[in-house]
């Protein structure tokens, strides 16, 4: 502060910055041996102080572990699979990461075992790796055995890291068994699947040997009789004849040999020195499609639920990509029939470089969710492929439906934002509205929570009405009922109900609170939900008694059963058979948005009078036949209203029942005589629209007046 030109200092002050406790250690995943004790800490700091821990296992807190101060150690003998904390301050609570503990186990058996390279004395071999058991592997050992002769296999040791060896100190032209297994600290893994294969025959080798003759020579040289034999050229043909005829024999033998060798349908079967017995293939391909799901790591009963829903990889073509985010993607593709015929559908896919087995199974678990609805406003699943990714491991694919129009989001926020808007009635926001409500009864019905309904959860069909959809949240209910979410780091709070922010418990009463902003997304066609409210402010915003504010167009009548879905104790909110029926019953007190006299569009909007101006008579007016009973905007401010008149005999006129009107106000305050855009008006309808207008004209401050 400057005083007479002299600065004055205040004494110094401290600000302390206090909030939800921030975790320094969370609990890591481990990979420990079955019953043995394993432990885990949780360390947590304010400010402000103190920070408090609580243990959970399996999303349930800890039996005999109360809560206590941070640091926090959670030492298990045998305990569950999943563990997490949460730390809690006078401020809040925040919950840890979740800590998956693996139990060691043996490795899964290797797959794809070939034959690379081979010859006369080696073979080389390669295969793919099964599952470590959570425990590394320490080695691998191939066991190789002739078709014939030896009672007992060679066994050859190699490393690890390699997936492939070469087995040498073979015979030439031999066939051999080969099997691998690798093993961890706790043993090896079963045998894969025995292969049969042959060394090449032997090479010809470039030998040279030197030769000394020793001579004694002597003063006579030695004769000897003429040569009675065989000419030189038929002792060449005699000796060409018998090798011609032991190569035959040879051959020969080799054949019988070969076709005396039982096979089966995986090719030779192995010699009398194994065990084997005799083995029909019913399905092939579903034999090893069931392995390639295996191979996922994924838990055996969601192997068995998707067991009927896997489609061949050959069947489906892929195309373009129809949307990419930060988890995977959606691209175009054709799914052939057996019969020929194809179809357009969505192929919903993930990126695994970055995912764990654990959101693996998470996405798989969406098509296990799916594959049992049936509903025309619930998205069916029409099967799960498996590709080859990269490292040659399987990449599933969920497919879906093709949806001509997208999610319902980006088709409200097009129908408000392109470059050509078309405007949606309310009778049209209405039915997308009933549609969700009759998806979310029959899910509630089969005792299934969506938590994570949303406008861009909902698909828009070809006809535009509209199914669930994106069940990835989705949770079924097997006894109770409530579900206690182990974590809330990733789930769109926005659209999570007061009670399921500060407890974690999803009911269907949290669903309802999702569909209330899903119907105020729609009635604001697209808008975000809280505007200019950060997601860390919901909680306190909604506490204090907040809601969403009524939309400007909107009916009274709507966003009274919006607001029914946000009352704050879950028990007053209704269940989505009564949405249901208050939509319809709303719906039905609209007229038809097709019929020329429901919905009226007035444009009082001229540059300026002209007095030269003609009347303009009712065939003059322009038509639109548009679904979405469409019209142009211009530079206007368009104002809705609803006209209610008054209760009258049923002998009356039917043109005294109430009525919507759009009036569109001219942003310069100069009003004139109304041209109705669309649709067209009776003649008795028109001339209140008219008088209507000449009230209008009249008016000193530039507002619109509505009369019926």
């Amino acid at each position: 502060l400057s005083v007479n030109n002299k600065t004055r200092r205040s004494q110094s002050i401290v600000l302390g910055v206090e909030g939800l406790p921030g975790f320094i250690h969370e609990p890591e995943d481990l990979n420990v041996t079955r019953n043995a004790n394993f432990t885990l800490t949780c360390v947590a700091k304010g400010p402000p102080e103190p920070v408090s821990i609580r243990w959970f296992s399996d999303e349930k807190p800890v039996e005999g572990k109360e809560e206590e101060k941070s640091p926090s150690r959670l030492t298990v003998e045998e305990g569950t699979e999943i563990y997490s904390c949460e730390a809690h301050n006078v401020k809040g609570v925040s919950t840890s990461r979740v800590a998956t503990i693996n139990i060691k186990v043996l490795p899964s058996p290797v797959t794809n075992l070939t034959v690379t390279a081979k010859e006369s004395n080696k073979l080389m071999l390669s295969w793919i790796p099964g599952h470590d058991g959570f425990s590394s592997i320490t080695s691998c050992h191939v066991r190789v055995s002739p078709t014939r002769g030896e009672n007992a296999a060679t066994v050859f040791d190699c490393s690890p890291d390699l997936c492939s060896i070469q087995v040498s100190g073979l015979k030439a032209m031999t066939w051999y068994n080969m099997s691998v297994s690798c093993s961890n600290e706790l043993g090896a893994s079963p045998l894969s699947m025995w292969i049969q294969n042959s060394t090449t025959e032997g090479g010809v080798f470039d030998l040279n040997f030197q030769c000394y003759i020793l001579v004694s020579a002597s003063g006579v040289i030695p004769t000897s009789a003429p040569d009675t034999g065989l000419p030189h050229a038929v002792s060449v043909m005699v000796g060409l004849f018998c090798a011609i005829s032991l190569l035959l024999i040879i051959i020969l033998g080799t054949l019988c040999v070969r076709n005396k060798t039982p096979r089966s349908c995986f090719g030779y079967a192995e010699s009398s020195t194994f065990y084997s017995e005799q083995y029909q293939c019913k399905n092939t391909f579903f034999l090893r499609l069931f392995c390639s799901v295996g191979n996922l790591g994924i838990s055996e009963e969601l192997q068995a639920k998707l067991q009927d829903v896997m489609i061949q990889r050959n069947l489906l073509s892929i195309g373009k990509v129809l949307g990419e985010g930060e988890f995977g993607s959606v691209v175009e593709g054709r799914l052939r029939s057996l019969d020929g015929t194809s179809v357009k559908v969505a192929v919903k896919t993930m990126k695994l470089d970055s995912f764990s087995q654990r959101e693996i199974e998470e996405f798989l678990n969406e098509a296990a969710c799916m594959k049992d609805f049936n509903h025309p406003n619930v998205i069916r699943l029409l099967g799960v492929c498996l590709e080859v990714g990269s490292e040659n491991f399987p990449k599933p694919m969920v497919i879906l439906p093709f949806m001509k129009y997208g999610d319902l989001h980006s088709f409200l926020l097009g129908s408000r934002l392109k470059e050509s808007p078309r405007f949606l009635p309310t009778q049209t926001l209405l039915r997308f509205m009933v549609d969700i409500a009759l998806g979310m009864e029959y899910l509630s019905g089969r005792n299934f929570l969506h938590r994570d309904l949303a406008a861009r959860n909902c698909m828009l069909r070809d006809d535009l009405s509209v199914c669930v959809a994106d069940f990835g949240l989705s949770k079924k209910i097997y006894s109770g009922d409530y579900y206690r979410q182990g974590r809330i780091a990733k789930m769109p709070v926005k659209w999570i109900a007061v009670e399921s922010l500060a407890d974690r418990v999803f009911t269907v009463k949290s669903d309802v609170w999702a569909f209330g902003v899903t119907m105020w997304e729609i009635a604001t066609r697209g808008m975000t939900p809280y505007p200019g409210v950060q997601n860390h402010e919901i909680y306190d915003y909604l506490v204090e008694g907040h809601r969403l504010k009524q939309p400007p167009d909107c009916l009274d009548e709507l966003y009274e059963i919006m607001y029914r879905c946000w009352r704050a104790d879950p028990v007053d909110r209704p269940l989505f058979p009564q949405l249901r029926e208050m939509l319809e019953k709303l719906a039905e007190k609209l007229p038809e948005c097709s019929s020329r006299e429901d919905i009226i569009y007035i444009n009082t909007s001229f540059p300026e009078e002209d007095p030269d101006r003609e009347e303009m008579t009712t065939e003059e007016l322009e038509l639109s036949s548009s679904p979405f009973c469409s019209h142009e905007a211009a530079e206007n401010t368009v104002v809705t209203a609803d006209i209610h008149g008054q209760q009258r005999d049923d002998d009356d006129d039917d043109d005294a029942r109430s009525g919507r009107y759009v009036v569109v106000v001219p942003a310069n305050n100069s009003l004139s005589s109304p041209t109705v855009d669309t649709p067209l008006l009776s003649t008795d309808t028109l001339s209140r629209a008219n008088r209507a207008a000449d009230v209008m004209e009249h008016s000193s401050d530039g507002t619109s007046c509505l009369l019926k």
